[in-house]
């Protein structure tokens, strides 16, 4: 890998193949995050009489918790305080390797292979030790992944720095994740394959989550071969201390409302997307499998989504989008509470397939929005604040979205747990899975509501750097290109 001097204050455009070459940072982390997320809620809290033991107890205590929920809400903790802290180091960094690509390159080894080791635990079934192994071993994996994860995502704003350019970044960004996103989705019918072949469900799981691992190494090395912040890049390391960087982007009130907001909307998907085993198996009568097939009802959707945004941000600016996204997920989470649990071939069966394709169709477009306009609307807030400090803090800000993010993910996951635990996750008690897609619809609507505070474009556009240019070499200009639009409070 070639040396690079901190980023100067000119920058020329990266090619297409380098900024896909870059994007293969997010297939790798959503491999290696599906291995220490649905997969694992999966197997140490199975359904009864799927082959698979519950690896920790299954009881509540404290009135609200069980081992698995806090074993992960203490992890998501733990790594919700190193994103700030991972974020102003990266954004003080003058690493000959680059402020950021220093940063991912040391976490990507521990990122990449510490959530397979969960699949090994040491004890019996059910045992403290386990609960124990687990946090340990989460913990230390988000952390890392902060470490890669953050600076690479605060790259997105620092190599596209109009909203149109942001808006299409993004969404190379997401796009080049979808396939392994499907594979990911693909994770219960490839242990239904393992179990035709012969293997033990315990097996199956631990060699996809072997495999996941090996595949996430491989796609998050990539960009490290092709990150040159001094040529690429326009931003200035900042300078400011630490505890002036914190409460700064905590002062900003755009800002804020946009992390609670996020946060929200977090705890919603977090909620639908590791229980759609479940929702196959308890809910719908089939087997673990056919979690692809509910999750394949919005890839089509999704695809309109990543088509329509970027267009959309053409007419619109980025705030009633973001509403209405938030609105559209909620009424199509929601709309899964609709459901009466039942057999394939029952009175009810056809009606709930009706039900389940069409409400998490529904979710594909917000879903695209999601991963498009919180890199145009954080652009604009980094934006201005570096024209207020002439440093670029953007890891500081993304920081910060991902601690609220990852409270969000931590409370969502002991939510399910509990749920599970009381109210059931069986044919005969399935309440505890029926009730997840109207608790996360109404986390999407609340999503909704909140953002409505968020202010709209006002005052004058931060001047964009004259030398991004596209590779036509025809300055891109954006109607939405008004960074830095949002007024501090």
């Amino acid at each position: 890998m070639r040396a690079e001097s901190p980023a100067t204050s000119k920058s020329e455009s990266m090619p297409g193949g380098r900024r896909l070459a870059f994007a293969m940072g997010a297939p790798g982390h959503i491999a290696i995050d599906g291995v220490a997320s649905g997969m694992l809620l999966y197997f140490y809290l199975p359904p009864p009489g799927r082959g698979l033991e519950a690896q920790v107890s299954e009881e509540t205590f404290l009135g609200l918790l069980t081992a698995f929920g806090l074993a992960v809400l203490i992890a998501r903790i733990v790594d919700s305080l190193a994103s700030p802290l991972v974020g102003y180091a990266s954004d003080r960094s003058h690493s000959r390797f680059g402020r950021r690509r220093s940063f991912m390159l040391y976490g990507l080894l521990p990122m990449t292979l510490l959530p397979a080791l969960a699949y090994w635990p040491p004890a019996a079934p059910g045992s403290t030790t386990n609960m124990v192994t687990l946090m340990l071993l989460i913990s230390c994996y988000y952390i890392f992944s902060t470490m890669y994860v953050g600076p690479h995502q605060a790259l997105i704003p620092e190599i596209a720095q109009r909203a149109e350019d942001r808006a299409r970044l993004s969404r190379i960004v997401s796009v080049a994740g979808i396939p392994m996103g499907a594979l990911v989705m693909a994770w219960p019918r490839i242990m239904n394959w393992g179990q035709d072949l012969g293997l033990e469900p315990t097996d199956a799981i631990r060699m996809i989550a072997m495999a996941f691992s090996l595949l996430a190494l491989a796609f998050c090395a990539l960009p490290l071969f092709v990150i040159d912040e001094a040529r690429f890049t326009h931003a200035t390391p900042s300078d400011l201390p630490l505890g002036d960087s914190l409460t700064r982007a905590l002062r900003n009130r755009p800002f804020l409302i946009f992390i609670i907001t996020h946060a929200v909307f977090a705890l919603a998907t977090t909620l639908i997307f590791p229980t759609l085993p479940y929702m196959a198996t308890i809910l719908l009568g089939r087997s673990e499998g056919f979690a692809l097939e509910l999750g394949a009802s919005m890839a089509g959707t999704l695809g309109v989504g990543y088509a329509m945004i970027p267009r959309l941000l053409k007419r619109f600016s980025p705030k009633p989008l973001m509403i209405g996204c938030f609105a559209l997920f909620g009424v199509g989470a929601a709309s899964l509470g609709m459901i009466h649990p039942d057999i394939p071939g029952g009175p009810d069966d056809t009606r709930n397939l009706w039900i389940a394709f069409l409400s998490l169709g529904l979710l594909g477009v917000p879903l695209a929005g999601s991963a498009i306009l919180p890199s145009v609307l954080l652009g604009q807030i980094i934006d201005e604040e570096r024209a207020l400090t002439g440093a670029n803090r953007s890891a500081v800000f993304i920081g910060f979205m991902h601690t609220f993010d990852k409270w969000a993910y931590g409370l969502a996951i002991a939510l399910v747990a509990f749920l599970f635990a009381r109210l059931g996750k069986s044919p005969a008690e399935p309440m505890g899975v029926l009730l997840i897609g109207p608790i996360a619809g109404i986390a999407g609507i609340l999503s909704a509501l909140l953002f409505t505070l968020y202010p709209n474009q006002s005052g004058p556009p931060v001047p964009e750097p004259p030398s991004l240019e596209n590779s036509q070499g025809e300055e891109r200009d954006s109607p939405t290109a008004s960074s830095g639009s949002e007024k501090n409070a």
